[in-house]
């Protein structure tokens, strides 16, 4: 059986899920990205949960400085997981305020959006430091431009 058939970027996936796997920290880091630039790069970020709400910082905008510090600009496509304690793993959308920095930096670039029934568990058992995922769990992901969720905004003009 394929999971997320035909639409998902499984090398993003891997770069993703290996990154939760290995920092995942309940309540902390539930959420990582990766990043490729249209030079191929692959850039990480894992999201770093803070005690003052808006102190946290979001995968997304973490893998996106990332490639930003080393020089890359041109984003072609982005990839965020989820996973939970109750054993789940999928692909998720940007939240808001990462649709906006991502509209901002890269318009273009794909996104991937989990749809469908709640996944299964992960392919691991879930441990103190994490867990381990080599697979995406099962349900259809759709590929999306950061344009497209974002209808009516204009072009910021740096």
């Amino acid at each position: 059986m394929e999971l997320y058939p035909g639409v998902i970027d499984t090398d993003l996936w891997q770069h993703a899920s290996g990154l939760l796997a290995r920092t995942y920290r309940h309540e902390r880091h539930e959420v990582a990205a990766a990043l490729r630039t249209r030079g191929g790069h692959v850039f990480t970020g894992v999201h770093v949960a803070g005690s003052a709400g808006r102190s946290s910082i979001c995968a997304e905008g973490i893998a996106l400085g990332a490639a930003l510090t080393a020089g890359e600009r041109e984003v072609e496509a982005v990839l965020a997981v989820l996973y939970r304690p109750s054993g789940t793993i999928r692909v998720i959308a940007p939240c808001g305020l990462c649709r906006e920095l991502l509209y901002d930096y890269c318009p273009d670039a794909s996104i991937y959006i989990h749809e469908g029934s709640t996944p299964a568990a992960p392919g691991g058992e879930v441990t103190a430091v994490g867990f381990s995922a080599a697979a995406p769990a099962p349900g259809v992901a759709r590929r999306v431009l950061v344009r497209e969720l974002m209808p009516g905004k204009n072009p910021r003009a740096w």
